[in-house]
């Protein structure tokens, strides 16, 4: 329903609590533009995290992991899962992550930096975290 103001203007009566609302609001956008928000770090971390995270899905044990099925067609049942297997070199384990190799992907530095391969080669190459 409409009322008349002065001057002969009419107002709805959800106006008033409308406009205050939209005041409200845009003091409180203003106030909280100056604060900070912490936002959590979820990145792996140690070699184990890092594997977990970028290669588990293709090399875990177990049927369903196309990495591990190729590996085991070119090297055998007995070399085809990465973690806990002897003899595997570190820089051969970056060489595949950077270059990629057979039907696996490269991964670049802005994917998995230089830092975080070095940790992920020698959990692959010694099972350290």
């Amino acid at each position: 329903m409409a009322r008349t103001l002065s001057g002969g203007r009419q107002v709805t009566r959800g106006f008033i609590p409308c406009a205050a609302l939209i005041l409200l609001s845009l003091a409180g956008f203003k106030a909280g533009k100056d604060e900070k928000v912490a936002i959590a770090d979820t990145r792996p971390k140690t070699g184990k995290e890092l594997y977990e995270h970028w290669c588990a899905a293709c090399h875990d044990a177990g049927p369903g992991h196309p990495g591990t099925l190729r590996m085991a067609g070119d090297f055998g049942d007995n070399r085809s899962v990465l973690i806990g297997l002897e003899g595997v070199d570190k820089d051969l384990v970056k060489y595949a992550v950077r270059n990629g190799f057979n039907m696996m992907p490269p991964f670049r530095p802005t994917e998995i930096s230089d830092e975080e391969l070095e940790l992920l080669a020698a959990h692959v190459a010694g099972g350290k975290p």
